[in-house]
């Protein structure tokens, strides 16, 4: 009997061995259904363009979606809660301008901090730029300055939220001019700020090249300062404000996509190469430069400094300029 056993156990393991195997389930590849990108701005800004103009890329060159979603208001903090609180499965990023996102959780309690997020890959950096009306009379920031001593609290300055990186680098400028009164006007976009400024409701806009180059090709504004450390070659006759108030009065405006820490790097890495062949892509670039964009690629590693570095940053002019 047992003999007859052993030779029935010998069998089953045979047949066994000569059956087929099922093969596993093979897995789709990473991203395999639509991605999130949330922007902390309002529609029709510099980043959301940027953000648009990737999209086309991602679904003509790869059938990858991306969901371009707006989500103003609140300094940015409503917009980078969503990317902190969302499941770490590699569908939702956030396209942030560093200093803004370094700057909002560091002056109000935001629910997140900086070791929330990792970096993904950096997109661009957008030199900040300030205008006013062409016909303002007004030709540099000295007049600006001028103008609001001559008419206390009647002459401002708008930007795109409270905690902005322009309002911030306008708070280490306005040290300079102790006593003058140049009151801050907050909007949800740059694109706001540009209309608003069209509309002569306010006196100068603080925003990047990206939204003002088109009035500026109208005719309809005049820019008086940028925070790049030389002239732009696009606009030979625009002062930096290096020039006009000192060399420290750089500032540049990293923008890039960044991501919850707890997602797999595997799939950081999986976008940041997906967004580096986007950015080198004849094509994209030439719709980058038609908006006014430059491309400026970091990968992960060297985004994830640049990150570190502006949260310090940032957390020193927030003490100098006694809003934090």
């Amino acid at each position: 009997m047992k003999r007859v056993l052993r030779m029935f156990c010998v069998c089953a393991l045979a047949c066994a061995l000569l059956a087929p195997v099922a093969p596993a389930p093979a897995q789709a590849a990473y991203p395999d259904r639509p991605v999130n990108i949330i922007i902390p701005f309002g529609p029709g800004g510099a980043v959301d363009i940027a953000a648009r103009i990737l999209a086309e890329w991602f679904q003509t060159k790869h059938k990858i979606t991306l969901n371009i979603i707006c989500k103003a208001g609140g300094a940015g903090a409503p917009a980078m809660l969503d990317v902190a609180k969302a499941k770490p499965d590699g569908y939702t990023f956030g396209f942030p301008a560093l200093a803004t996102f370094s700057t909002t959780p560091q002056v109000k309690k935001t629910g997140y901090t900086l070791k929330d997020f990792q970096a993904v890959v950096q997109i661009t950096n957008m030199w900040l730029s300030l205008a006013v009306s062409a016909d303002s009379g007004i030709m540099n920031f000295q007049d600006l300055i001028n103008a609001a001593k001559a008419d206390p609290g009647k002459v401002n300055f708008a930007t795109h939220g409270a905690l902005s990186s322009q309002r911030l680098f306008m708070s280490g400028v306005m040290q300079k001019f102790p006593g003058v009164e140049l009151p801050h006007v907050a909007y949800t976009s740059g694109h706001e700020v540009s209309t608003a400024l069209l509309g002569k409701h306010i006196t100068s806009g603080f925003g990047v090249i990206t939204n003002q180059k088109p009035y500026v090709q109208s005719g309809d504004f005049r820019i008086i300062g940028v925070t790049s450390p030389q002239r732009l070659p696009e606009y030979p006759d625009v002062p930096t404000f290096a020039e006009q108030l000192g060399e420290e009065f750089v500032f540049p405006s990293p923008h890039g996509l960044i991501t919850q820490a707890k997602v797999p790097h595997d799939k950081v890495i999986t976008m940041q190469n997906l967004v580096k062949e986007a950015l080198e892509d004849p094509d994209v670039k030439e719709k980058f430069a038609k908006a006014g964009l430059t491309v400026d690629y970091l990968p992960a590693a060297e985004f994830q400094k640049e990150m570190d570095q502006m949260w310090t940053l940032v957390g020193d002019l927030l003490k100098a300029s006694n809003l934090k």
